[in-house]
């Protein structure tokens, strides 16, 4: 089970990498396709950058000082005792250990910043917490002990899914997104939390897309 579990994250996370890839050399917009190092520096994705030193910094010390992570991770048990953070601070912290932790921030580099292109800064934090804390929600039955930022990052790859399927571009980025939402239904029917952060994921970028332009652009689902 944990052998598929693992091929699931890969394929959501790998899967917007590579459909956001897609778009910007279609649009021939991508700073690491076309434009070089030279306008990443000028023009890097904010946001992206911003939480990764958020999450970064008591992720490190977490290593060093472990009541950080007892503090701040999710507990269903504390949280019905009156600690309400606890559905917003797991997300900058981590339980993977140094493994897990990278994974995690490594993710949020390359999936956050090709959400963040996609959809600019204001709208991916939305994204990010938003989908973020109502994983940490659900996590509070499914998963009752735990933390970390994957589930954010996993709502950032949903919407990039969604972008693909609703802007009228390759049919090679729509295949991408359509594996994205396929690997997020086989997380929610194996009752994974990453299951619950994707249909989050897509729920929002629906709702941000809809009050964008009034309904789906041009004419809906590729």
């Amino acid at each position: 089970m944990d052998a598929l579990l693992s091929l699931l994250y890969f394929i959501v996370l790998y899967g917007a990498l590579m459909a956001g890839l897609t778009r910007f050399r279609t649009e021939n917009s991508s700073i690491l396709l076309s434009a070089g190092p030279a306008n990443f520096i000028s023009h890097p994705p904010r946001a992206t950058l911003s939480l990764l030193v958020a999450i970064g910094i008591p992720t490190t010390l977490q290593l060093f000082f472990p009541s950080i992570l007892t503090l701040f991770r999710r507990d269903t048990v504390a949280f019905w005792a009156g600690e309400w953070w606890r559905v917003i601070t797991p997300l900058f912290v981590q339980d993977g250990g140094v493994s897990g932790s990278i994974f995690n921030l490594v993710s949020l580099l390359i999936v956050g910043g090709i959400a963040e292109r996609l959809w600019g800064s204001r709208r991916w934090l939305i994204i990010f917490f938003l989908g973020g804390v109502l994983c940490e929600i659900i996590a509070l039955a499914w998963q009752p002990v735990g933390a970390g930022n994957s589930g954010a990052n996993f709502a950032l790859a949903a919407s990039v899914a969604i972008l693909s399927l609703t802007r009228n571009l390759l049919r090679l980025e729509c295949i991408f997104a359509y594996v994205i939402l396929a690997a997020g239904v086989l997380l929610l029917i194996l009752h994974d939390i990453h299951g619950a952060a994707t249909a989050f994921g897509v729920v929002i970028a629906l709702i941000l897309v809809w009050f964008e332009h009034g309904k789906l652009q041009d004419g809906g689902l590729c």
